[in-house]
């Protein structure tokens, strides 16, 4: 608890998020908040985006002391950032991500640390990825085009603790240890709010990325030092907020690239020709991008490769070395392959076959046969067709099974694999009460792994076993008694807070690859009368 006398209007710290779209990953962030005992030593400001949801409604209903500013557009980050500390009234400010959970002594720590080093402008700390792992960009050197060149051809993978190669990252300090760097990550940036005022805040020509490195540069010019401090950790599920407009942000990643390269190519002059930088940077951008759309239209991209294949395959045995298609040239090629390709694919998304709700295996077959009405209407009329009708007709009548078909074996096919490749999960359960017992059952009659343990909740006179399971220790002792157990997955069914403790055990950095999944808060405080059948459990995935 923040100890150090308050400022007359009784805030020391202003909070402020901006949220775009991501109201359940913020109610984590307020929440863990609340639980570390620092909601009341500061104010939390939230700035929505133009959301467009029922952000406000979720998280001012549950936390009435939040107060919230409303954009009518997306504005961007950074601008939406200065909007926030323009309306904060705190000694210092803290910008933080949506998508973040606080430990337990982070404000306090991060407040004393500011209050001893008057130098400091600038304070951001240890970062964890949801698995433990050191979130490399907590710690960052500026990104001169040598730094960026040997970081992109893994150079600084290669020799991490090389000070020339492992510039980028900073890889060659002791993430264990604080440090003067060039910038800290934008997730986390703790200062002096009349410092940010004074230095105008976010350059809000940075839509999004970038103005972090910014703002960290224009504090080293004003005099003052940028700090990363790893007493205290947070963790941070990268890319939610970017995630709900995957091209977009990476287009603007790329913008904030070519913004911070000509605004500062003056100052850091290498050996490359600033015409050679800017293209490096297209290159990149270009081959991310498609990389990107790839993997975000490859359900499209696969049924597209399964259509055209059929449809090779039922004209040459149709036609064989006297096929028509081969000899009627490039035009009838594409003409029908996009015809047939395009009726499947808008009957499919008519049919919400590419939304994220489950479809049956009827209703993508019905869709299929609809696409085949439509292509076979499409090509009656064409006398350049008339030859190979029934082959198109039969082509397509195949894709429509095939398509229906790979998204019912896909999945068996890969749960199989899991199975034959990895043995069965081992889960470690934290809580008591009925909702734990309902998580026990559901992992019980569904055969999802093996509970090897109970973690008991704080406060109550803990069993030596619980439903059959050994009771391992309680919440508090999560990060002594956890790593001296072999398990793959944690399971949180408790309402007592344990943000900083999943924090604390992560930080110890003796447990890897460890899949943490909770049951929603929302379920945890519910009378078992009114708890569903099935429980949901959330996690960090992105």
């Amino acid at each position: 608890m923040i100890d150090i006398d308050r400022q007359n209007n009784g805030v020391i710290i202003s909070i402020v998020i901006v949220n775009y779209k991501v109201s359940e990953y913020l109610r984590e962030t307020i929440r863990s908040i609340y639980q570390a005992d620092e909601g009341d030593s500061a104010e939390i400001i939230v700035v929505d985006n133009a959301s467009e949801d029922r952000s406000q409604e979720l998280i001012t209903g549950e936390f009435p002391a939040v107060r919230w500013i409303q954009l009518k557009h997306n504005i961007g980050f950074g601008k939406a950032c200065n909007v926030g500390v323009q309306n904060s009234t705190g000694e210092y400010v803290l910008l933080l991500n949506p998508d973040t959970m606080i430990a337990a002594n982070t404000l306090t720590a991060s407040l004393s640390f500011m209050k001893s080093n008057p130098r400091a402008g600038l304070m951001g700390p240890k970062i964890l990825n949801p698995d433990g792992t050191l979130q490399s960009s907590c710690k960052r050197g500026f990104p001169t085009p040598s730094a960026t060149f040997y970081y992109f051809v893994g150079l600084g993978k290669l020799f991490p603790r090389s000070r020339r190669f492992g510039r980028y990252n900073l890889t060659y300090l002791n993430p264990d240890e604080p440090a003067r760097v060039d910038a800290v990550s934008g997730s986390f940036m703790f200062m002096p709010r009349s410092l940010y005022l004074s230095i105008g805040g976010f350059d809000e020509r940075f839509f999004m990325y970038g103005e972090d490195l910014d703002l960290c540069y224009r504090i080293c010019e004003s005099g003052y030092e940028v700090w990363y401090y790893p007493q205290t950790q947070i963790i941070h599920r990268k890319g939610k907020s970017s995630s709900k407009r995957l091209l977009r942000s990476r287009v603007a990643f790329y913008e904030a690239m070519v913004l911070f390269s000509r605004k500062y190519r003056s100052v850091h002059r290498g050996f490359f020709p600033r015409w050679l930088v800017f293209l490096a940077i297209i290159g990149l951008s270009c081959t991310n991008i498609a990389l990107n759309l790839v993997r975000h239209f490859r359900t499209i991209i696969i049924d597209i490769t399964i259509i055209n294949t059929v449809l090779c395959a039922t004209l040459l045995l149709r036609f064989g070395e006297g096929n028509p298609y081969l000899y009627n040239g490039f035009w009838y090629m594409l003409g029908i392959h996009g015809l047939l390709s395009i009726s499947f694919i808008f009957m499919y998304a008519y049919n919400g076959i590419y939304g994220k709700r489950q479809v049956s295996f009827s209703n993508r077959l019905w869709a299929g046969l609809l696409a085949t009405l439509l292509f076979s209407a499409g090509i009656y009329f064409v006398k350049s067709f008339a030859l190979s009708r029934i082959a198109f007709a039969v082509a397509s009548f195949i894709s429509s099974f095939l398509l229906a078909g790979w998204r019912e074996v896909a999945p068996q096919l890969v749960r199989r694999f899991r199975r034959a490749a990895y043995p069965s999960e081992k889960i470690i359960l934290i809580g008591n009460g009925p909702i734990t017992d309902k998580v026990i059952s559901s992992i019980e009659r569904n055969h999802t792994g093996t509970i090897v343990g109970i973690v008991w909740s704080n406060g109550i006179p803990r069993p030596g076993e619980y439903s059959g399971y050994p009771v391992l220790g309680t919440l508090n002792e999560l990060s002594t008694i956890l790593p001296k157990c072999r398990f793959d997955s944690l399971i949180i069914a408790t309402s007592q807070p344990w943000y900083s403790n999943i924090i604390e055990l992560l930080s110890t950095g003796r447990v890897n690859n460890l899949t943490i999944r909770w049951v929603p808060h929302d379920l945890t405080v519910l009378p078992e009368e009114q708890l569903p059948d099935v429980i949901p459990l959330r996690d960090f995935s992105v």
